[in-house]
């Protein structure tokens, strides 16, 4: 498991589950700055690759990230601690609305309360998106676009905003785009 414990990969992912506002999407940037770049615990490509799988994969994107972070620290106590960890806040957090708080949910302090919590859920979905297309639309060599990735990336935004497709179909004709490209047409 090299440097890290249990302990502190259960504590890790509880803090990231109390902040990860916005659901995965919104934690993602949260995830990046405390594994990759605060703790080192996975590299900048590694963290791309786990996206793409825990994205493409049944299940929330920050348990499945979770999940996966903890396997690969931990084997599979690491596994159940990094995902009790991440799961455990979001419960509490909602309990805690429904028994509490809905009936305050129309004052107009709570709902100026969600609103500026709701725009900083899109700037952290904004960095997480801006982290993650460094790392996958350019090359690490000079930081040169990389035009396969960038133009499966493109196909994909129509296929989701214009062409109103849902998401699984778009992740299935990317991969496959990915895999013909490759090996049908060398690139």
């Amino acid at each position: 498991m090299g440097n890290v414990t249990l302990l502190e990969l259960f504590l890790e992912f509880l803090k990231i589950g109390f902040f990860m506002f916005g659901g995965g999407y919104g934690g993602i940037a949260l995830m990046y700055k405390e594994l990759v770049e605060i703790k080192g615990w996975v590299s900048n490509e590694e963290f791309t690759s786990l996206l793409g799988i825990a994205e493409s994969t049944p299940g929330p994107i920050a348990i499945n990230s979770a999940t996966w972070i903890g396997y690969s620290l931990g084997g599979l106590p690491g596994s159940i601690l990094a995902t009790m960890g991440v799961v455990l806040p979001a419960y509490l957090v909602i309990l805690t609305v429904v028994t509490s708080l809905r009936p305050y949910m129309s004052n107009e302090v709570v709902r100026i309360v969600f609103r500026g919590i709701n725009a900083a859920v899109v700037a952290l979905i904004l960095y997480a998106f801006i982290k993650v297309a460094k790392s996958t639309l350019l090359t690490s060599v000079g930081f040169s676009l990389n035009l396969i990735a960038f133009a499966i990336f493109i196909v994909a935004f129509i296929l989701l905003y214009i062409g109103n497709q849902h998401p699984i179909i778009v992740i299935i004709v990317s991969a496959l785009v990915s895999v013909l490209l490759k090996y049908v047409f060398g690139i």
